[in-house]
């Protein structure tokens, strides 16, 4: 019978939200609380939040772990991964332990991770709690971007029409204006040469 590794045993823990064990194995290894996992390279506190493991995220944070360090390559903050993976719940709790709304580039969104998770209410969430909606984005891969033309690539229109309704405070014929708009831009970008 073999002994199972510290990260795997954190790794049971935070799956199984088993809160003993979590304040045991990071009181005996505090250094985890610095370490990036291999699992994109994210904190333990990205993981659980990716996995959406609400109590898991909550004993982490009550240890010592910050809600605004991101993983390694890219400073994806936890917020984004749990945007991303549609854990509604998980990011109201970040969010109410103030995490960082990012907009410095399209991967730290946490708009545009919601609309990759394809859930209308994190998007509405984020809008209700001061996400930047109108930032644009430039890179080798879009031009233009905004979080409007983003959702209706990705075909998630009711996303689109909630930000772009936001964008608007609740005017309807400026809504539709800017959901035309993206929709040439998110075509301009889908045929790029």
């Amino acid at each position: 019978m073999s002994v199972k590794s510290v990260p795997a045993q954190i790794v049971d823990a935070i799956k199984e939200e088993d809160v003993k064990a979590i304040l045991s194995l990071f009181k005996a290894k505090p250094e985890q609380i610095e370490v990036f996992t291999p699992f994109g390279g994210q904190t333990w506190l990205g993981y659980a939040s990716q996995l959406g493991k609400l109590q898991s995220v909550r004993t982490l944070i009550d240890i010592g772990f910050d809600v605004n360090n991101g993983d390694k390559r890219d400073n994806i903050l936890p917020i984004c991964s749990a945007a991303a993976n549609g854990h509604l719940a998980v990011v109201r709790f970040l969010l109410a332990n103030n995490s960082y709304l990012d907009v410095s580039s399209s991967v730290n969104n946490a708009l545009f991770a919601a609309v990759v998770g394809r859930s209308l209410n994190i998007v509405k969430l984020l809008l209700e709690s001061g996400i930047d909606s109108k930032t644009s984005y430039n890179s080798d891969s879009m031009k233009n971007m905004d979080a409007i033309a983003f959702a209706l690539m990705r075909g998630e229109e009711q996303c689109a029409q909630a930000v772009a309704l936001w964008n608007a405070d609740g005017n309807d014929d400026l809504a539709s204006k800017l959901l035309n708009r993206a929709s040439e831009i998110a075509d301009e970008n889908a045929y790029k040469e």
